[in-house]
């Protein structure tokens, strides 16, 4: 099915189910009318359109079309900050009204120049899960690097991939007909440690070059900004690890690093208790979870709606947002496709692409920098 078809399909069925009310019924089923609403963004930008070839398009979310899914989140919820929502949950005490929190991943720059403004004149507040390891720098995340280069020669860059034995020549060929650079990023991400990321990524350089011009608006926010962003009391800081790293295809020694790391070069720099935790890429199992329990983290954040049941408060769910996620086929926002992608019905429907048992891996010295 193609991407229209998708289209009609998501809207048609989220129509049926707001007329039928069927969507109440999955809510309960799925438990989420229990939990408030958490919501993930990544990327705000003036003016989408420009930059979609070298912007990973599910980050991506212009500024007008971010006040316009803000407005309608703030008529149905009330917008809580992160440390309110935590001290509830942690609580137990149920929530009265129907209750939102906002929430950015990585740091980038765009986040304090486009959706910093938004929030405060709004007062709305919000929250940003920061790769410490990388603010302030000039280098963009591996996962944007990564894409950047695939995009600029996919026929080399597939080549490079299977002379690497990343992937099958017949893993390339399932990846025909849908976007492609991004389907290899996908799998890449999925399967890869960040050592075997960054060998991809030099090989993908050495055959290709990168085009510097295509980093620019992937720099990270400087820790000026994120520190005055802090002190107007509208952002509240967490970890999303040091590096960006996705815990399940790292080694238990490095996981504690980049989970116990993290917080504490956070807390060195601002100078005040990180509790909050975004998985990278919303990927956790059993031993991610123990691992960011031990590192100090008293509530974490996933992108899927299964749950620790011995850290619930370690495996809270989110909906990730984005330019197109609300849309009908016309191009149009709706709020029935709104009300279906924010209660978690399409997650419920669909199913979660994750494995959240336990993930064998490799046995590495303990090292805690």
């Amino acid at each position: 099915m193609n991407a229209m078809g998708r289209a009609h399909l998501k809207t048609g069925l989220a129509l049926v189910l707001g007329v039928t009310r069927t969507d109440r019924l999955i809510r309960l089923m799925s438990g989420t009318r229990r939990l408030p609403l958490v919501v993930g963004y990544h990327r705000v930008v003036d003016d989408g359109r420009p930059r979609r070839a070298s912007i990973i398009a599910p980050m991506l979310v212009s500024r007008r079309m971010f006040e316009r899914q803000l407005d309608w989140i703030g008529r149905r919820f009330r917008f809580v900050s992160l440390d309110e929502l935590g001290s509830r949950l942690e609580s137990g005490v149920p929530f009265e009204t129907p209750t939102a929190t906002i929430t950015f991943d990585d740091g980038y720059r765009d986040m304090y120049e486009h959706a910093y403004p938004v929030l405060k004149r709004k007062g709305i507040p919000a929250a940003v899960f920061v790769v410490p390891d990388w603010i302030g720098r000039a280098s963009a995340l591996y996962h944007d690097r990564l894409y950047l280069l695939l995009t600029r020669d996919w026929p080399a860059s597939r080549e490079v991939l299977i002379d690497l034995g990343v992937m099958r020549p017949e893993q390339v060929l399932m990846a025909r007909g849908s976007n492609e650079p991004f389907a290899a990023l996908r799998h890449v991400l999925t399967t890869q440690s960040q050592e075997g990321l960054a060998r991809v990524i030099a090989a993908l350089e050495e055959k290709l070059g990168i085009d510097s011009g295509r980093l620019d608006g992937l720099r990270p926010l400087s820790w000026a900004m994120l520190a005055e962003m802090q002190r107007g009391g509208v952002i509240t800081v967490g970890s999303h690890t040091r590096t960006h790293a996705i815990l399940t295809r790292e080694s238990a020694s490095r996981m504690l690093e980049e989970t116990a790391g993290a917080r504490l070069a956070l807390e060195d720099r601002l100078g005040t208790p990180i509790k909050h935790f975004a998985y990278p890429d919303g990927a956790f199992d059993a031993e991610t979870v123990e691992t960011v329990a031990r590192a100090g983290y008293r509530f974490a954040y996933t992108t899927c709606h299964h749950r620790d049941r011995r850290h619930p408060l370690l495996t809270i769910p989110r909906s990730l947002l984005w330019e197109n996620s609300c849309l009908d086929p016309a191009g149009r926002f709706s709020a029935a496709v709104a009300s279906c992608v924010t209660s978690g019905i399409f997650h419920f429907a669909s199913g979660c692409r994750y494995r959240h048992g336990v993930t064998p891996r490799p046995v590495a010295p303990m090292v805690l920098r």
